[in-house]
């Protein structure tokens, strides 16, 4: 059992911390003389630390803080819109996204290192979320035709990013190569979705430009990247 060396209350495996005197819980038997509280000196009186929780803690508490935020932003907002207008009208809005926020952020904390099905349930509830925004301004045009395609092309392309990034060896600026181009391929494909909407036929301008841009930034940084690989020194490289 492990209990607080400083007021002698039983406490979970996972607490570092004492609910009750605020101290740094350490190991000790519940059968083992309590600890003199007049023998502890003032500069032993530890405050809390985020780094010295374990993962598990310090998702937990990410998590609680995220709820608390995201319940008392949608609480205010209810109260505010039905107290200026008498029913509930903008509030649902807040109150949706919260809701989609929080059931996101759950899923990353919940299953943090599976990475693809994350990135399919948020595919999902981002889905859901341009239908009941669609929903509430009595239309299903919107999201069902531009917001639901772009957002399965993002995360597609996220998706594919994370299986490179995955399989590369060595990670360094190489990576920031690859997010460069994914998102110069995101731009495409939003400005391609766009144009099959409103002019019914593909058309690329704006991404085209970006594209262009961010490929040859992409190549360069690829090849300092593998050229670093041969060597490492920096001055050496850049003949310093």
């Amino acid at each position: 059992m492990k209990v607080c060396n400083y007021c002698g209350v039983e406490l979970d495996e996972e607490m570092n911390f004492c609910p009750l005197c605020g101290h740094r819980s350490n190991v000790q038997v519940a059968n083992e003389n309590k600890v003199n509280r007049k023998e502890v000196r003032g500069d032993e009186q530890d405050a809390y630390s985020y780094e010295e929780l374990t993962q598990r803690q310090k998702r937990k508490l990410v998590w609680e803080l995220a709820a608390f935020i995201l319940v008392l932003t949608s609480v205010v907002t209810f109260i505010v819109d039905l107290l200026s207008s008498g029913q509930v009208t903008w509030s649902k809005y807040t109150m949706t996204i919260g809701i989609v926020l929080l059931f996101d952020i759950s899923l990353i904390i919940l299953i943090e290192k599976r990475i693809y099905l994350i990135l399919i349930g948020c595919f999902l509830s981002s889905s859901f979320l341009l239908f009941l925004l669609d929903f509430y301004t009595q239309s299903t045009i919107k999201g069902l035709t531009i917001g639901v395609p772009i957002i399965f092309f993002i995360f597609l392309i996220v998706f594919l990013l994370t299986i490179i990034i995955k399989k590369t060896k060595q990670k360094g600026i190489n990576l920031i190569a690859y997010s460069l181009m994914a998102a110069g391929i995101i731009c495409l494909c939003i400005e391609g979705i766009i144009s099959l909407h409103v002019q019914h036929h593909l058309k690329f301008y704006w991404s085209l430009i970006v594209l262009i841009s961010v490929l040859p930034v992409s190549a360069i940084l690829l090849y300092i990247h593998y050229r670093l690989k041969r060597a490492t020194n920096l001055n050496k490289f850049f003949h310093i």
